[in-house]
C-alpha cells in the first residue's frame, strides 16, 4: 500500500488546497495541525479528515504520530507565525532540538531549515509540495486577460529590488509599491495584513502593485511564498491593480479560480522570470 503523505499544516489556504487535491486523487495522507497556527476551519474540508492537533512544541508526540501513521514523506506547508519561547511550550525533545538549533539566533528561514534537518534526522523525508503536485508552481508571463501598464511595470521593477533585499535579510517575501513609493513590506504579519495596511496608505492615481518573491537563500521545500484566490480578493478590496510573483519560486493556489477572480476585478497576474 502507498504510504500516507504527512502534511504539517500552517495557516492559510495552501495546506487546505493540498488536502483537497489529495482527496481528489485518493492519495493517502495524515494532517498534523498546529494549535494556534492552523486555521480551525481546516476540519470542514471533509468528514472524518485524518488529522491530529498538537502544540507547536510537541516534538516527541509529532514524531511518534508520524511513525504510528506510517509516514515517511512530509510536506511543510502554510504560514507559521514564529512564536516566542513562552508560546512554544516545548517538550523535552523540543528543548533538546532547540538547544542544538540555536532558537534565539536564527531567522525564520534558518529556523525552518534547521527544523527540517531535525525531522530528517528522525527518519522522515522532507519533500516539496511541487514535487507532489507539479502544477502548483507559478508559471511565467501574463496569466489573465489584463496586462500591466507602464507605471505598473516600473513599480514591479522597484518591488523586485526591495523584495530581494528583504529576502536576503530573512525579513519577508512581499512588498507593495505605488508610483515608485513603497507602501509596505511584509514582516511577521503576513501578506494579507500587508495588503490591508498598504490599502489604507494608497494614494490617488495609478493603483498599487503587490510583488512577491522567494528569498534568495530559500530552501525550495520550505515556506515558498503563495498566491491564491484569497490574495486576489484582498488585493481587489484594497484597490490594487495587480499581482506579480516569481515564476518557479512561488506557489499559485487555485490557479483557475485566482485568474478568473483577477480578470473579473480588472487586475493583472504576472509570473516573473528572474
Amino acid at each position: 500500500m502507498e504510504k500516507p503523505l504527512g502534511i504539517i499544516a500552517g495557516g492559510g489556504e495552501a495546506p487546505k488546497r493540498l488536502i483537497a487535491q489529495c482527496l481528489r486523487m485518493n492519495k493517502p495522507f495524515h494532517v498534523l495541525a498546529l494549535e494556534g497556527q492552523t486555521d480551525k476551519d481546516i476540519i470542514d474540508i471533509a468528514d472524518d479528515l485524518p488529522i491530529s492537533w498538537l502544540p507547536l512544541g510537541a516534538a516527541a508526540a509529532a514524531i511518534a504520530l508520524g511513525k504510528e501513521k506510517g509516514v515517511t514523506d512530509v510536506v511543510l506547508l502554510g504560514r507559521v507565525r514564529r512564536p516566542s519561547l513562552a508560546e512554544l511550550k516545548p517538550d523535552w525533545l523540543m528543548v533538546q532540538k532547540l538547544a542544538r538549533i540555536g532558537f534565539g539566533v536564527l531567522g525564520d528561514d534558518g529556523l525552518l531549515k534547521a527544523i527540517a534537518k531535525e525531522f530528517e534526522m528522525e527518519g522522515f523525508h522532507i519533500v516539496a509540495v511541487q514535487d507532489v503536485f507539479a502544477d502548483v508552481l507559478f508559471p511565467e508571463g501574463q496569466l489573465g486577460k489584463h496586462a500591466a501598464n507602464e507605471t505598473a511595470q516600473t513599480d514591479i521593477k522597484r518591488g523586485i529590488e526591495i523584495a530581494r533585499t528583504l529576502g536576503a535579510l530573512d525579513v519577508g517575501q512581499a512588498v507593495v509599491v505605488q508610483q515608485g513609493i513603497v507602501l509596505g513590506i511584509e514582516a511577521i504579519e503576513g501578506t494579507d495584513a500587508l495588503i490591508g495596511r498598504a490599502g489604507v496608505l494608497k494614494r490617488e492615481g495609478a493603483a498599487p502593485v503587490l510583488v512577491k518573491l522567494k528569498k534568495p537563500q530559500q530552501d525550495m521545500r520550505l515556506d515558498l511564498p503563495a498566491i491564491g484566490i484569497s490574495t486576489v480578493r484582498e488585493a481587489r478590496a484594497a484597490g490594487f491593480c495587480g499581482i506579480a510573483a516569481q515564476a518557479g519560486g512561488c506557489l499559485l493556489i487555485d490557479r483557475e479560480e485566482a485568474i478568473k477572480a483577477a480578470d473579473a476585478a480588472g487586475m493583472f497576474i504576472i509570473g516573473l522570470k528572474l
